[in-house]
């Protein structure tokens, strides 16, 4: 059975809305806090016998090991296995509440909609034990405003499909809370290097050469990686970032009119990502400390991963796919920030008529530039 969450004062669904930051019902015109609704789907209330803690991967890398090294050679210590009675077929089968319909779906969808009659349902035991997550961002971006945003994105690209930007296409913006892992690193620094620094005085140039040296504790805290095999990692990262401040504990009832995945990659699978993005990071704050360096060359790096731990949470993306001239095409907004990300399509007729545009212009130029000289030898 997939439970929905109910109007305290007609009983019809509640959706959440983003613009309002609450559950809305659309029969009686209620709104309500979230945070002050008390009732509980059945199926849910298995996953709250779980400490949130048990959602938590923590593991230590070896702190003999330099910070360039494999992931591998780092040892990570992940918590339970997907408990047995979890279903793990592709397709699964629920009955909507609220009209009695059966609905399949995939395995990893914890919030849908019922084909036959619309209500949100939530797939409650989907998102117990290890599946429950332990911190959610909910969308603050609606669906007017991620239509908007991406419009206004959309039609910054020269060569867009004049048919891209439709409604039809718009229609297919579908919001979804895509499961990530939030990691973080305690790292201790022990990098050496070599700078220049050059200066004119008149005619003289003057290069002087320098040592430096960056050492201590360097700490990251809620790096997002995305623990879904279906979603393109370079599109999340491209969204990127969203605010953790805003992040609250999981509560099931943001999810209601959005689908909502739960991770197929654990924080186990995702280490040789995390171990390349924190290595990105301590590249970066070495930019920050050369930059009055002329030039400067990293001569050692035998930084080390102290410390590095998960936690599993829920991030608001709104996607929308589109397939053109065969091939398809995947575009994200945050559902926090707007930040828009994607690959436009490029049209042939758009190229075409640019092209014969140009060589008009060109050719109108030519002519113009033969007419003077012309004009010249026989004036």
């Amino acid at each position: 059975m997939a439970d929905t969450i109910k109007c305290p004062q007609c009983s019809a669904n509640l959706i959440f809305n983003p613009d309002t930051q609450k559950l809305e019902c659309a029969f009686c015109g209620g709104a309500f806090n979230p945070a002050e609704l008390e009732s509980m789907p059945d199926e849910l209330k298995e996953g709250k016998t779980k400490a949130a803690d048990d959602s938590a991967k923590a593991f230590e890398g070896d702190k003999d090991s330099v910070f360039e090294a494999e992931a591998d050679n780092a040892e990570f210590t992940i918590g339970e296995k997907e408990a047995e009675s979890e279903d793990n077929s592709d397709k699964t089968e629920f009955v909507c509440n609220a009209c009695g319909a059966r609905v399949v779906t995939d395995s990893h969808t914890s919030a849908t909609f019922c084909a036959f009659c619309g209500s949100p349902a939530l797939v409650g035991r989907r998102l117990a034990e290890n599946f429950r997550p332990k911190y959610l961002i909910p969308f603050s971006i609606g669906r007017e405003k991620a239509e908007n945003l991406f419009i206004k994105w959309a039609k910054g690209g020269r060569w867009t499909p004049m048919n891209f930007v439709s409604n039809k296409n718009i229609e297919k913006l579908t919001g979804l809370y895509v499961p990530f892992w939030l990691f973080d690193y305690i790292i201790d620094l022990n990098v050496k290097g070599t700078g220049t620094d050059s200066s004119i005085s008149g005619n003289i140039k003057t290069i002087s050469d320098y040592e430096f040296k960056l050492t201590g504790k360097m700490v990251l805290d809620n790096i997002p990686l995305d623990g879904e095999t279906r979603i393109d990692d370079a599109l999340m990262e491209a969204i990127e970032p969203f605010h953790m401040d805003k992040m609250i504990p999981y509560d099931y009832k943001y999810l209601p009119g959005f689908f909502a995945d739960r991770y197929d990659l654990d924080a186990e699978a995702l280490k040789d990502r995390a171990a390349k993005r924190g290595r990105e990071y301590i590249e970066q704050y070495i930019q920050t400390k050369v930059k009055k360096y002329d030039t400067f060359r990293t001569t050692e790096n035998k930084s080390v991963f102290n410390e590095i731990r998960a936690d599993y949470a829920l991030l608001p993306v709104w996607f929308m796919s589109y397939k053109y001239l065969g091939k398809y095409y995947y575009f994200a907004v945050n559902g926090q920030t707007g930040e828009v990300a994607g690959t436009l399509p490029i049209s042939p007729l758009k190229k075409a008529i640019f092209f014969f545009v140009l060589l008009a212009v060109l050719s109108l130029i030519v002519r113009g530039v033969m007419a003077l000289i012309m004009g010249g030898m026989f004036g």
